[in-house]
């Protein structure tokens, strides 16, 4: 096993992946983007991008990266994570006005988009600060968020968080 790689994908995926959980068990009211639509007539988000949930995966991306920082003594985890967390919530954001420009309804799947959109956020936005990912971590996190996806997604379901099971 490649413990860089695996190392590597705790530090500038972990805080994206709590980031983009944490919304899902935010009910918001506030929709991100005000009821407003696209020139195609659809809504541009959604109500399911809320500032609740885009505050709240902030906060908790953050209070993972400082985690992270306490655990590994490496102030620059802080900034990644932070980084990477708003990466994440805003491919997550990309995805939904992708899936509503494709008239895809909230909830309803999109096979790959809805598992992979916060990963590839996350990275470009690390790219763009700088910090290059290596490819063999970006496919670990790709791997980890579809298996995660399905599971979590389940579990949530279950628990009545989410009115679907995908």
């Amino acid at each position: 096993m490649n413990y860089e790689v695996v190392f590597e994908f705790l530090i500038i995926y972990a805080p994206a992946f709590i980031a983009n959980a944490i919304p899902v068990l935010i009910k918001g009211t506030y929709p991100i983007d005000l009821g407003r639509k696209f020139i195609d007539g659809r809504r541009i988000l959604g109500d399911g991008k809320t500032f609740e949930g885009l505050v709240n995966g902030l906060i908790a991306g953050f209070y993972t990266s400082v985690t992270l920082y306490v655990v590994f003594d490496m102030l620059n985890l802080i900034v990644l994570g932070t980084i990477s967390s708003l990466g994440a919530l805003l491919g997550d954001m990309f995805g939904a006005f992708i899936k509503r420009r494709l008239s895809i309804p909230k909830g309803e799947p999109a096979p790959l988009l809805d598992q992979v959109d916060f990963v590839v956020g996350a990275t470009i936005m690390l790219m763009i600060t700088g910090y290059v990912v290596q490819p063999l971590t970006f496919i670990l996190a790709v791997i980890t968020s579809v298996v995660l996806h399905v599971v979590t997604n389940r579990i949530a379901y279950i628990l009545g968080l989410k009115e679907v099971p995908w």
